[in-house]
């Protein structure tokens, strides 16, 4: 080969070096793209969490003190409840001693 061939060849094969490098910062320019996209969508999934772990947490209170006034209102109904068997018997024994003293 002569100088002139081998200097062609040189050329040509730095030519596709430069377009093989091109190509290889572009698709590094789409992989920081797509990266910071990820990153994005993680920072807003991250936002969603701690809406809904903080809307979960605000539920737990409110059925915590839901349970604690059911708690309240199921014991008065229990003790009125033995107040009511009581005011039965002895209306019951009013009515059994109305009738056997008759």
């Amino acid at each position: 080969m002569h100088n002139s061939e081998i200097l062609q060849l040189q050329q040509r094969l730095l030519s596709e070096q430069d377009e093989d490098l091109d190509r290889l910062s572009d698709a590094i320019g789409r992989q920081r793209e797509l990266g910071i996209l990820i990153g994005d969508e993680l920072a807003y999934q991250v936002e969603l969490l701690e809406d809904t772990e903080d809307m979960v947490i605000r539920t737990e209170r409110v059925l915590d003190k839901a349970k604690r006034n059911l708690a309240k209102i199921s014991k008065k109904v229990k003790n009125n409840g033995h107040i009511c068997a009581i005011f039965s018997l002895i209306l019951i024994l009013i009515v059994v001693i109305i009738v056997l003293v008759k």
